[in-house]
């Protein structure tokens, strides 16, 4: 008896990691075919049959799509603000602090997680009640995060006559549009994209002499002319 009971734990964590691993596989297998074909033209028999697991399963593990759904939202978004906090936390300078976080969020976010970007881009609208509500304070926390960010820039004198919401609001426009047209394939890399998005975002708000005071403005264009996209 007393050795079968020191294997219960043994047990229990094999059953726990399993579980884990079937959700896991669930939540990518939604991943792809929401990124294929969209929110709405995904049926959960789709998802069960790309994860390899049945229906009735499914619904031991999310009651239905929307749940999905939001699972989706909800971690990468959750990911997303946790880099831009950090960064925000170890970085004192505001414009060094800005370019670091428009980097995080570009080149490490929007582009090598391009397929968990387009979902929240396109489908997160489809969340109701307490779900949406959730994602809509994400999102108004990363804008916080950036219009924040421009006003301390602001407070040095270097900021251009431009309104911090309009500023906020085009940087994330700018940043989550970037994967609709960026390829892997294309002439410039995720980093050297990047790269260019902050240097086209701070021409547009800093005045002439921020440059000056900053090396890391700016550097590392490189000489070519192109993008990413298909021509």
């Amino acid at each position: 008896m007393g050795h079968l009971g020191k294997r219960k734990p043994n047990e229990r964590r094999i059953r726990r990691l399993a579980s884990k691993s079937t959700r896991e596989a669930l939540i990518q297998a939604a991943i792809s075919l929401f990124y294929q074909k969209g929110y709405l033209d995904t049926s959960i028999r789709e998802i069960g049959a790309k994860a390899g697991i049945s229906n009735s399963i499914i619904y031991h593990y999310f009651k239905n799509k929307e749940e999905l759904l939001f699972e989706i939202v909800d971690h990468a978004t959750k990911e997303l603000i946790g880099a831009l906090v950090t960064v925000d936390r170890e970085v004192s300078d505001p414009v060094e602090c800005l370019r670091k976080m428009l980097v995080e969020h570009s080149a490490i976010f929007s582009l090598k997680r391009r397929k968990e970007t387009k979902i929240v881009d396109s489908d997160t609208f489809f969340l109701h009640g307490k779900w949406r509500e959730a994602t809509v304070n994400q999102q108004r926390q990363i804008y916080q995060l950036y219009k924040k960010k421009l006003h301390e820039i602001g407070g040095q004198g270097i900021l251009k006559e431009v309104d911090a919401t309009v500023a906020a609001f085009s940087i994330l426009g700018i940043i989550n549009s970037s994967f609709r047209w960026f390829k892997e394939s294309g002439p410039l890399s995720r980093d050297e994209v990047a790269r260019n998005i902050t240097k086209l975002v701070f021409e547009g708000i800093l005045k002439l002499d921020a440059f000056t005071g900053s090396p890391n403005l700016g550097k590392g264009q490189g000489s070519k002319n192109g993008s990413g996209a298909k021509r």
